[in-house]
């Protein structure tokens, strides 16, 4: 699972940026969720897809992505959920 954050400078466009963000992921993961905060203008991605895809489709968008290191801290430090999937 790869979570990433986009940030936002203008919270105006953060919802118009989902769409587009949502759109883009979910041609390759129709389970794709994004989400956009409004208290500090991230935008956080929750998806199957590998980080360097998330990544590349984003790049693709003109976004710039950073990993979620909280995500990996809390799952085991590799981004593993911890079911196993990752022998």
């Amino acid at each position: 699972m790869s979570t990433v954050q986009v940030s936002a400078p203008d919270p105006a466009t953060g919802l118009s940026r989902v769409s587009a963000i949502s759109a883009a992921l979910r041609q390759h993961d129709p389970a794709a969720q994004v989400a956009f905060d409004p208290t500090d203008g991230r935008v956080q991605v929750l998806t199957v897809l590998p980080q360097e895809e998330v990544e590349r489709i984003l790049r693709a968008l003109g976004e710039a992505a950073v990993a979620d290191d909280s995500v990996q801290d809390r799952e085991g430090g590799d981004g593993c959920c911890g079911c196993g999937c990752r022998g």
